[in-house]
């Protein structure tokens, strides 16, 4: 269970920085951005508690087993949608730092 309390707080860690993202671009991009983050976060805990309630995860490992294998394919979905904003975010960012706007 304390896998499972370390993956939400990751989940808050992400949400913390979808803001920090939304600050440092510009209004549309930031804001897009923030929200493409904060919606997969949100459905990637959603599915997540979909699945705890189930009974079906059980500990973290279950978790990252689970999105490896696709035996989950609401939570394989959500999480890859999650790793998708966070890597296009961070290329925008670093993008605009190596343009030096």
């Amino acid at each position: 269970m304390k896998g499972i309390l370390l993956f939400a707080g990751l989940l808050l860690a992400i949400c913390a920085t979808s803001l920090g993202i939304n600050a440092a671009l510009p209004s549309p991009d930031g804001a897009l951005f923030a929200i493409a983050i904060l919606l997969s976060a949100a459905f990637t805990a959603v599915i997540l508690c979909i699945e705890l309630s189930d009974g079906r995860i059980n500990d973290m490992g279950d978790v990252i087993r689970m999105i490896e294998t696709g035996q989950s394919l609401r939570l394989t979905l959500a999480a890859y949608g999650l790793g998708c904003a966070l890597a296009a975010a961070i290329t925008v960012l670093v993008y605009r730092e190596l343009l030096g706007g």
